[in-house]
């Protein structure tokens, strides 16, 4: 059985009331879903309306599976939520496709190459926080 590498890691931002959600390595769709599930319950538990979702370093995401991935945000997501999505350039096709399926859905998504873009995106007043939060 070879060997699957798996991270991921969900950051809540206090100061900016968003949350961080990264995915490196291999992951299985469900786990990749499971992993969203927990984010969306800290957001909404939270009350907040912003999150940061990179799935730029996850090697094991297909184009379908990025669809399903994105599809169910609304479903765990309160209405209104700012989701900006890193992808790699390659799945920038699928991403246009999302933003267009997920807004329809009452979630704003948009998609970024660098994380520097997206966290301007969903923190227009500035990203110090966020890159204290990075460099840690």
């Amino acid at each position: 059985m070879p060997n699957v590498i798996m991270s991921y890691s969900i950051n809540p931002v206090e100061e900016e009331q968003c949350v961080l959600l990264t995915y490196e390595g291999e992951m299985a769709a469900m786990e990749v879903v499971a992993v969203r599930s927990e984010a969306a319950r800290l957001l909404s538990a939270r009350h907040w309306n912003r999150m940061v979702v990179d799935i730029s370093a996850l090697r094991s995401l297909s184009a379908l599976e990025m669809f399903v991935f994105a599809r169910g945000l609304p479903s765990e997501l309160p209405r209104y939520v700012s989701v900006a999505l890193i992808v790699r350039p390659e799945q920038a096709v699928y991403a246009t496709f999302i933003e267009k399926v997920a807004e329809n859905d009452g979630v704003f998504i948009a998609f970024f190459f660098h994380m520097e873009d997206a966290i301007a995106w969903v923190n227009p007043l500035g990203a110090t926080v966020y890159d204290q939060e990075m460099a840690s």
